[in-house]
């Protein structure tokens, strides 16, 4: 995620509307500290109220100091969704991808069918090399088209041109582009674990979550176990 500013010394928050997250679903929170955007690049946003934002672009990191529920599996890093904020130290709450709320001239919430293609972007493309920041030109593209997928306001995703949403100095434009346009619906690509942070304080977040373990013990590991306990249950007899 990015830190979207208009110049690189603060933060410029312009026409925010501060959007109440009560009615999302919660399920759980996060403590987000020690933000950084080395492993971002810098690209400038257009359409809407955007037009010559100057962002920083690709993987965001930070700590999780501490969470409850679903936030206990948040990782240091994402990519940011909200683009009028800057980062905010602090509590938030963690909440379906699909509830996440947005400036208000580009409608609210996510819904249903962008955050559908947003979690088959992610299966299709993310590279975990990326949080190394192995290649930052490449997160760089991923994190725009994100973007496209969720602020453009026209029928047609291209994150170099508009008459909706779009960004400029983005070196692997055209990598995002191929990316958004292989993307048909298919559910067998989704990454049904992503979640988003929110907060009414700063920037809202993208993250996967770390999926609970579901793994099923081995046949003869049950015999085993079964076993040790009938000779536990003998040896207390005798």
């Amino acid at each position: 995620m990015k830190r979207c500013v208009r110049s690189f010394a603060a933060v410029v928050l312009v026409g925010i509307l501060i959007t109440s997250t009560a009615s999302a679903t919660p399920l759980g929170t996060v403590n987000v500290q020690n933000h950084n955007n080395g492993l971002s690049d810098i690209g400038t946003l257009w359409g809407g109220d955007l037009s010559g934002l100057t962002c920083y672009t690709g993987v965001y990191s930070w700590t999780n100091a501490g969470g409850t529920g679903l936030g206990t599996q948040v990782p240091d890093w994402g990519f940011c969704i909200e683009l009028t904020q800057g980062p905010y130290n602090g509590w938030q709450d963690v909440i379906p991808l699909d509830e996440a709320s947005l400036p208000a001239a580009y409608g609210t919430p996510v819904g249903s069918a962008k955050a559908n293609y947003i979690r088959e972007l992610w299966g299709r493309d993310f590279d975990p090399a990326w949080i190394t920041g192995a290649d930052k030109k490449l997160s760089e593209a991923f994190g725009v088209a994100i973007w496209e997928i969720i602020y453009e306001t026209s029928s047609t995703w291209d994150v170099t041109s508009g008459p909706g949403f779009h960004a400029t100095g983005i070196e692997q434009a055209a990598t995002a582009n191929l990316w958004l346009s292989q993307l048909n619906g298919n559910t067998a690509y989704f990454a049904n674990n992503l979640v988003a942070t929110s907060s009414p304080y700063g920037q809202d977040y993208l993250i996967l979550t770390a999926p609970k373990s579901t793994s099923i013990p081995e046949p003869m590991t049950v015999i085993m176990l079964g076993l040790g306990a009938l000779t536990v249950m003998r040896r207390r007899k005798a």
